[in-house]
């Protein structure tokens, strides 16, 4: 695990930071056909960070996760839908602040970018979600 091996050289450095990219999925119900792996893994993901901020925190290192809501990627073109027909559960992507339209790279890498700065010192074991209100209303 990247955390595990990042670890010690962090507390060599006197502190830093640690970003996990985690989902909306992971805090919400997700309707997609086949998603359970997914979301649990995500879920999982934010426990860990949870659990991890005040054990970290010991040597100053702080941990958060970013949880994107949808973001142009290509990961539509990899990921199969499994038995979308069976389920009856039909896709789910209305993100009220952008007249939905999905987030990009660049926003997930500005939040990344602000935990990994001294302007964020004060933050750590957070959930951000970064998705322009979708799991507000979905």
């Amino acid at each position: 695990m990247t955390i595990r091996a990042t670890v010690p050289y962090l507390k060599k450095a006197g502190g830093g930071s640690i970003t996990v990219i985690s989902s909306i999925n992971g805090t919400r119900k997700f309707t997609s056909p086949g998603a359970t792996a997914y979301s649990a893994t995500k879920a999982a993901q934010l426990a860990m960070v949870q659990q991890l901020a005040p054990e970290l925190g010991q040597a100053r290192i702080r941990i958060n996760a970013i949880c994107p809501g949808a973001i142009d990627t290509e990961i539509g073109d990899n990921t199969e839908i499994r038995n979308a027909e069976k389920s009856g559960i039909g896709a789910e992507a209305h993100i009220p602040l952008t007249n939905d339209k999905a987030g990009s790279a660049e926003d997930i890498a500005a939040v990344v970018s602000f935990l990994a700065s001294d302007k964020a010192s004060h933050v750590t074991g957070t959930p951000i979600w970064v998705d322009g209100g979708q799991s507000l209303v979905t």
